[in-house]
């Protein structure tokens, strides 16, 4: 159904006149766009576009389509609804998902179950590059992961769920809701979160934003880990505060905003356009969810 969501784009490209403008609101980048367009005109074999430098005009031919790509996009439309409403659903998913959202997503896939009997669905654990690569290569439907820092291919779909700030962990034997979080990070042990990964991209850039060298001690791949070492006053770190997790509420820890503004990771559904009727039921009922 790649098609259904060019022509989204397209529309969006022709509310909010621009490229740019319409990425944020289909949450693409731009040059997501700017690609999904150039297919759509291989596509249909002509151009939609006058492009003259950052200036975007459509052409006749594009201004001629719009009335039939409302009507495709909102028969679409329809048809989820429609499904995720009461018509049956039937077939077989695998959805993948990171440590820290797979109770989210298997409850709503509980319940999404008990709705729909006839659809089978195997849940997947595993960080954020393995799952998009499985995505990628149609091994799994879908993931729920954090998001991945390049163009999302032509082939998949991504959608953001909800975000994530990040924040300084310690525990409340050595802070308190005072604490000074520069001090903090230069005189205790630090626990990294994997500098691999896109987290741990955005605690590195976090601590050269603040230009602090922590005394790191252990760098791990879980944040579960993370917090138990911080209950245990191993060491203070910088991890997400998770949305789903209640671990705040744990009278041993201190959550601590970090300074200049704290950086947010985005958590989403990346999905293979292969079962994307499926999984845009799974995607629905997410984003009901945190409505």
């Amino acid at each position: 159904m790649s098609t259904i969501r060019f022509l989204r784009t397209f529309l969006a490209v022709e509310k909010y006149g621009s490229f740019a403008a319409a990425a944020g609101r289909v949450a693409l980048t731009q040059a997501a766009v700017g690609q999904q367009m150039r297919a759509l005109e291989e596509e249909f074999r002509r151009p939609l576009f006058l492009r003259s430098g950052r200036v975007i005009t459509l052409t006749p031919a594009a201004r001629a389509l719009i009335p039939q790509a409302r009507k495709l996009v909102a028969a679409y439309e329809a048809m989820l609804a429609d499904a995720d409403t009461g018509h049956e659903i039937a077939g077989s998913i695998t959805v993948g998902a990171i440590v820290s959202a797979m109770g989210f997503l298997s409850e709503n896939l509980v319940s999404l179950k008990a709705q729909y009997p006839a659809l089978d669905v195997r849940l997947v654990l595993g960080h954020t590059g393995e799952l998009a690569e499985q995505v990628t290569a149609s091994q799994i439907d879908a993931a729920l992961i954090v998001q991945i820092p390049y163009e999302t291919p032509a082939n998949l779909q991504w959608t953001p769920l909800y975000e994530e700030p990040l924040m300084l962990i310690a525990s409340t034997r050595v802070a308190t809701a005072q604490a000074d979080v520069a001090s903090l990070l230069k005189t205790q042990p630090f626990l990294r979160f994997d500098r691999t990964s896109p987290t741990g991209a955005k605690v590195e850039q976090t601590l050269r934003r603040m230009r602090i060298k922590p005394k790191e001690i252990l760098e791990v791949n879980s944040v579960a880990a993370i917090i138990d070492l911080v209950r245990q006053n191993v060491g203070v770190s910088i991890v997400p505060l998770l949305k789903h997790v209640a671990w705040t509420r744990d009278h041993s820890l201190i959550a601590l905003q970090l300074p200049y503004g704290p950086l947010k990771r985005v958590i989403g559904m990346l999905e293979n356009d292969r079962q994307l009727e499926i999984t845009g039921i799974v995607r629905q009922k997410l984003l009901q969810t945190l409505a």
